[in-house]
């Protein structure tokens, strides 16, 4: 027995999967790449990540942006209004969410302009990733001040079909200069929650800092009240100091921290075995080999790991640049490190990378899903933009089965 409901006029009932052949559909086709949800469209014969974290067959309808009906929907009442488009061997799915990079294509989340920054968003959704938490750098209170405001004119006045930005990620300066990595020790500064203040960090949404830096843990307890995500980073912290600053994230785990250590626990340690800590994996294997990748990924809870990018400002560009006034080098392999031969990060996103991890390493599709997109934006607390459920405006993409690439974006 069909169950019947009423959304914007439109009573569900007949279900799409009973007409009788996708190839002749009773409205008009599209091709994915010419689809704008706008009006009545149909996605049919593909399959949809859920928000159950289940890969299933199933058909959508949309009005606008708006997801009206799966599976079910009386066709006879808006027959001549849908647009369908057929979607064999691909796979819907909420978008990218990748909540630690820096830029890319020449641009830098911690400096550039607004221009350039709002094209780079367009480029990156064109190319598969949803949205982002723009990462800064290191840097004098008054630059990392000056570019928050660029940075909140973006979040508050988006442009139409660019990757979203749900906030900002302070990737230092109350970092450990002996885990500095390739970020120059002049630009740290002490933590202090008046420090932090004079930023004027409206939308920061997480910090890395070195809780062993942090004196009596006071920045860590001010974020948290706050709502902002303090995450342990380019540190030599201890994991007892980890617990005592009442931390529950480590940035991109492993890198720019204590080694693991069998006798001592340390930030690695509680980064890995915590299973209440939530932990950022680098994507590039430069960064992370597939074997530690299969590792973490044993390791971790299903719903405490975040895959990121890392992405550098020259991502997607073979070739020398300056980040933060630090040289770094492009070689043939894509790796990129300073003059010390220290690793500045990765030069690939998580769109380009996806296929590469799924045939290097265990994780299946719908774990990368699920670590790239579904579990940071529930870490920041915006899964519902992502949710592919009726009544929700999902951000999501259209993944071709056989090449693991995104074919098309669609943000609302």
């Amino acid at each position: 027995m069909c169950m019947y409901m009423a959304i914007n006029n439109i009573t569900f009932g007949a279900k799409i999967s009973s007409i009788p052949s996708i190839k002749n559909v009773s409205g008009k086709q599209n091709l994915l790449k010419d689809v704008k949800l706008s009006g009545y469209n149909a996605f049919i014969g593909g399959d949809v990540y859920t928000p159950s974290g289940k890969i299933v067959k199933q058909d959508l309808l949309f009005k606008d942006n708006l997801l009206i009906a799966t599976d079910e929907f009386d066709e006879e009442q808006i027959r001549e209004k849908i647009n369908y488009v057929i979607l064999k061997d691909k796979t819907i799915a909420p978008a990218i969410f990748d909540e630690h990079i820096h830029g890319g294509y020449g641009v830098n989340f911690h400096n550039s302009s607004e221009a350039d920054i709002r094209m780079l968003l367009k480029k990156l959704a064109n190319e598969g990733t949803g949205a982002v938490i723009a990462t800064m750098l290191p840097d004098k209170a008054e630059e990392i001040k000056k570019q928050i405001r660029v940075l909140n004119n973006i979040i508050k006045n988006p442009d139409e079909g660019s990757a979203k930005v749900f906030g900002i990620h302070l990737e230092g300066p109350f970092i450990n200069m002996l885990k500095r990595g390739i970020h120059p020790s002049y630009k740290f500064l002490e933590p202090s929650v008046e420090t932090y203040e004079s930023f004027e960090p409206e939308n920061v949404k997480i910090v890395t800092l070195a809780p062993e830096t942090d004196k009596e843990y006071k920045l860590s307890k001010y974020l948290k009240e706050q709502g902002v995500i303090v995450s342990a980073g380019h540190s030599l912290a201890s994991a007892k100091q980890v617990i005592d600053a009442g931390i529950k994230q480590v940035t991109h785990l492993f890198n720019a921290m204590s080694q693991f250590n069998h006798r001592e626990p340390t930030i690695a340690n509680e980064g890995l075995a915590n299973p209440e800590v939530l932990a950022e994996m680098n994507s590039d294997e430069s960064l992370l080999i597939p074997q530690t990748m299969n590792l973490i990924m044993k390791a971790k809870p299903k719903d405490k790991l975040v895959l990121i990018s890392d992405a550098l400002p020259q991502a997607g560009i073979k070739q020398d640049f300056v980040m933060n006034d630090v040289v770094i080098h492009v070689d043939e392999n894509w790796v990129a490190k300073d003059d010390n031969n220290i690793l500045a990060g990765s030069m690939r996103f998580l769109h380009d990378i996806a296929g590469k991890i799924i045939k290097d390493t265990d994780m299946t599709f719908r774990n990368f899903i699920r670590y790239a997109s579904e579990n940071p934006a529930k870490n920041i607390g915006v899964y519902d933009k992502f949710k592919i459920k009726e009544g929700f405006k999902p951000i999501f993409s259209v993944w071709d089965n056989k090449t693991t690439k995104v074919e098309k974006t669609f943000i609302n």
